[in-house]
């Protein structure tokens, strides 16, 4: 395997509550690469993801991610993949009665982080990324969606991942909110980062080209080329 893949499968099965939902899945990702994940509902996108960030177990096949072994995750160990990746959700999954600030400094303090002037640098850092440098202090509910969005982006990048999964992060905001955030998450494959994200925005992809991964019938239908796991 390529010291770059950031992420490799290998005959793997994606199962959800005992149902597989998807089988002899083989698939490889190198840094710095887009990726789309497409197929209809309940086809296994967010299984997929939800394996890919160890939330749901490999129970076949072989995968590594980020370096992680998956087939030796368990709730004791995960964190140590949580801390490479960053998740970006449909639902924003902001703490509503924390501030801004107070958000990614629980989601610093959950990785590790302890130095508070280090802290409140990098929650700087992020929310300037993302181009809200001076919300910190509004509450949730104080922000648009597509504010809250971004606030969950600058979440994601806090302990500057090199792998970003994204499950439909545009899906509950209107067209030009979507348009301003995609922007956003187009931009991190350019700054080295890789990024793979569900979607159902086709306009998307045309305007901006990536590999496709296809859940369809079972199956994961990749346009890239696959190489083995060593």
């Amino acid at each position: 395997m390529s010291d770059h893949a950031l992420i490799h499968l290998e005959e793997v099965s994606i199962r959800h509550d005992e149902h597989v939902v998807l089988e002899g899945v083989n698939a490889t990702v190198q840094t710095g690469e887009l990726v789309y994940l497409i197929g209809r509902t309940g086809s296994g996108k967010s299984s997929l993801l939800r394996t890919l960030y160890g939330d749901l177990s490999l129970t076949s096949g072989r995968g590594r991610i980020c370096g992680e072994d998956l087939r030796v995750l368990s709730p004791r160990n995960v964190h140590k993949l949580r801390r490479k990746l960053g998740m970006v959700f449909q639902d924003f999954g902001l703490l509503e009665d924390r501030s801004v600030d107070a958000n990614l400094d629980f989601a610093l303090v959950a990785t590790g982080w302890k130095d508070k002037k280090a802290k409140a640098r990098r929650i700087e850092e992020v929310l300037t990324a993302v181009g809200l440098p001076n919300k910190g202090y509004k509450l949730p509910f104080e922000l648009s969606g597509g504010e809250q969005q971004r606030v969950s982006i600058a979440r994601a990048l806090l302990n500057d991942p090199p792998l970003l999964l994204a499950d439909e992060p545009t899906g509950n905001l209107d067209p030009e909110t979507t348009e301003e955030i995609l922007e956003l998450m187009h931009a991190l494959p350019q700054q080295g980062r890789t990024l793979v994200m569900a979607t159902h925005d086709w306009a998307s992809m045309e305007r901006r080209p990536g590999r496709v991964w296809r859940c369809e019938a079972g199956t994961l239908h990749d346009s890239g080329l696959d190489a083995p796991l060593s």
